[in-house]
């Protein structure tokens, strides 16, 4: 009997805190404290109790009075803290560390429940691995002094198949915090998941968080030059709640800004070279695309083209400059606060790479022995587990040539690093179509070791280099299949032409050479381009014969008639005539031009060849040709009709005419990246590379 009434109790408590949690928070404190058994009570199938709701709603005050009647009312506080729920089954420990409140994992932990530091959830994870999974730097700093030592510590930072939260923070871009796991806990940068990646080959998956890994417009590489960011610097939780406690009006912070910057212009001026020459250092690992365009005081044999005060000045302005766009980012421009962040990623990115680099030097066998089995590739140490690549060829696969640079740098035998299909450096770059790697490796032919031996190696399959490049990856979508298939040929005589005159390319495994393999891939996006080409020369045409004919009686026409005694046209004295006679010319000569242009693509015969140069060059020639003559032919009409007005309608027609050039020229400027796009693919040697994705 009293077991039913006990039964009813609990339900009708159930009930109570249900209400509660959705009006009143101080009902639910008040049965808290009334009955200990609601500790434990489950509010619904998730399994969260009334404890685990005010910690996801972010009642701290809730949370704390919850937390203080727990451990006055209930037999073991321990296990009703440790109750999991959700879809995860976490405890309020790991919420709190979620949601990155450190005063609701205070309370919770108290003095007398550290255990709940190890708790895991449904996902091996700990508070700790939650708080680094949701980017809340503050918390992980402050539940790791909260550990009894680094070796405790290690321990709560593994996860399901031996991810770790440094794992987790450079795949989420948590730069700041990825450093401050790293200094605390270095033997992280040690571990292998059980799909074999380290740090170092997560890092490498993430090609948008290097320089090279985007592509910026000629204007925001400007402002992206300009913006100053500096390195990572160790801090403590001790020192950000002093930073804190260091807190002044909001209408103090401008002089705040001008001091520090009249403060870092002044440390610039008194340190002088040695400052100098590590912010070099770092801009050259961040941008090394630039690197041989880089110009600076210290010319090619390294001799000093100016005195080093000179480095001094160009140094303090550009300090100011990279200040000025300091002060427009808090001005509030989208655009400059995201290369802000852009270049952040970037600069910390290639921080990160550097420790990991560094510890990978230091951990590298000393003795003989271990040394002669390591001689063929110095970095075996991190190819471990069921990785089927290095981090060198994961970094390549990917064109971060950051990484790749720095690697060879650093271990100069990785060049011959194969994956699990005997692929090396060379032979990713070229079958993942990352031309700027192909192209770095190429001019560092004198700096690599064996390098001539890493162009002419075969894979399982015993593909060449020149075979790769041959087969069609689908890796670069292109919206014009003609672009497409030109960036495939002049990938293909790239590779072919800059391989060993000497290598000898005979057939693969399945007897195929590789101009084969080229014309049996390539053969339905040959159908597609012949398609499109042809689509748009016959457009085009139709065009272009138009505006010929309406030229052709444009130039025969004389706007306001002849004088009958001489013969001359009565306003050829008259500046718009002159326009008239000129555009009406410049239409008809430009039209003819371009329709001879596209009549002669049209009967080409569409060879592979053909596309590399031939057809492009032809195709952009009849563009140029076509829209000189429409804005040739939009002039002549113009001109000529302000010939025919009245003195007092002339004016009222020049808005006109300079609202028809203003629509007919945005259209035109809409449709140039497609055309400059089609230019520098013909006129450049290399084929440009391709992005993933635009940045903003």
């Amino acid at each position: 009997m009293s077991s039913t009434s006990d039964a009813n109790d609990v339900e009708r408590m159930r009930r109570e805190l249900i209400k509660s949690v959705a009006s009143n928070w101080d009902d639910v404190v008040k049965i808290y404290g009334q009955d200990p058994r609601a500790h434990k009570i489950k509010l619904g199938e998730s399994g969260n109790t009334a404890l685990h709701v005010a910690v996801t709603s972010g009642q701290e005050d809730i949370v704390e009075q919850l937390v203080k009647l727990i451990n006055e009312r209930s037999e073991n506080a321990l296990d009703v803290l440790s109750i999991k729920g959700g879809d995860l089954e976490s405890n309020p420990l790991h919420l709190a560390a979620s949601l990155g409140s450190i005063r609701m994992c205070k309370c919770i932990i108290g003095d007398q429940h550290k255990q709940l530091l190890g708790t895991r959830n449904c996902g091996s994870a700990t508070p700790m691995y939650m708080a680094v999974l949701h980017g809340k730097k503050d918390t992980f700093l402050w539940l790791y002094e909260m550990c009894d030592n680094s070796a405790q510590a290690h321990a709560y930072c593994h996860a399901h198949h031996g991810i770790t939260v440094l794992h987790v923070a450079i795949t989420n871009g948590c730069w700041d915090l990825a450093f401050e796991i790293i200094r605390r806990l270095g033997g992280l940068m040690d571990s292998v998941s059980d799909y074999g990646d380290s740090p170092l080959h997560v890092l490498a998956r993430s090609p948008t968080a290097f320089r090279s890994g985007i592509s910026l417009s000629f204007f925001h590489r400007i402002i992206h030059s300009c913006i100053y960011v500096e390195d990572l610097i160790p801090e403590t939780f001790k020192e950000k709640k002093k930073v804190e406690s260091l807190c002044y009006p909001n209408n103090y912070q401008t002089c705040i800004n001008f001091f520090q910057v009249l403060w870092k212009m002044i440390k610039l001026l008194v340190t002088g070279q040695k400052s100098v020459r590590k912010s070099n250092k770092r801009l050259d690992a961040e941008n090394p695309e630039e690197e041989q365009g880089h110009h600076s005081s210290t010319g090619a044999q390294g001799r000093q083209v100016f005195p080093s005060t000179y480095d001094r000045c160009l140094n303090f302005f550009g300090l100011i400059l990279s200040k000025l766009v300091d002060r427009s980012i808090m001005l509030g421009s989208r655009e400059i606060r995201t290369l802000k962040e852009i270049k952040e990623t970037h600069v910390w990115s290639v921080q990160i790479m550097n420790k990991l680099l560094e510890h990978a030097v230091r951990s590298e066998p000393q003795n003989d022995q271990t040394s002669e089995a390591h001689c063929y590739s110095e970095y075996e140490v991190f190819k471990r587990g069921k990785a089927f690549q290095t981090p060198i060829l994961v970094a390549a696969a990917n064109g971060v040539i950051e990484m790749v640079e720095k690697i060879l740098q650093v271990f100069p035998m990785t060049i011959h690093d194969k994956d699990n299909t005997s692929k090396n450096i060379v032979l990713v770059a070229v079958e993942r179509r990352q031309s700027h790697i192909y192209d770095f490796l190429l001019r560092r032919r004198s700096d690599v070791v064996d390098k001539d031996l890493a162009f002419r190696l075969l894979d399982k399959n015993m593909n060449s280099a020149l075979h790769i490049a041959a087969k069609l990856e689908n890796l670069i979508y292109m919206p014009i299949s003609m672009l497409q298939l030109q960036w495939e040929v002049k990938w293909y005589e790239y590779v072919k032409n800059t391989l060993p005159r000497d290598f000898f390319m005979g057939t693969n495994n399945y007897g195929k050479i590789p101009l084969q393999i080229f014309t049996a891939t390539h053969g339905q996006l040959l159908d597609k381009s012949k398609e499109w080409l042809n689509s748009t020369c016959n457009s085009c045409s139709f065009i272009a014969a138009l505006i010929s004919t309406v030229a052709f009686a444009s130039s025969a026409t004389v706007p306001g008639g002849v004088n009958q005694d001489t013969g001359e046209p009565i306003f050829q004295h008259h500046l718009a005539f002159r326009f008239f006679a000129i555009s009406s010319l410049v239409a008809l000569c430009s039209s003819f031009i371009s329709l001879l242009i596209f009549f002669a693509i049209l009967s080409s015969k569409y060879d592979y060849k053909d596309f590399s140069n031939n057809l492009p060059r032809n195709l952009i020639l009849g563009l140029t040709s076509l829209f000189v003559s429409i804005a040739a032919m939009l002039l002549c009409f113009c001109s000529g009709h302000f010939l025919m007005l009245d003195d007092h309608l002339k004016y009222a027609a020049i808005p006109i005419y300079a609202l028809t050039f203003f629509i007919v020229t945005y259209f035109v400027l809409r449709q140039f990246p497609s055309y400059f796009v089609l230019m520098r693919a013909t006129f450049k040697k290399v084929p440009q590379r391709r992005y993933l994705q635009d940045p903003l």
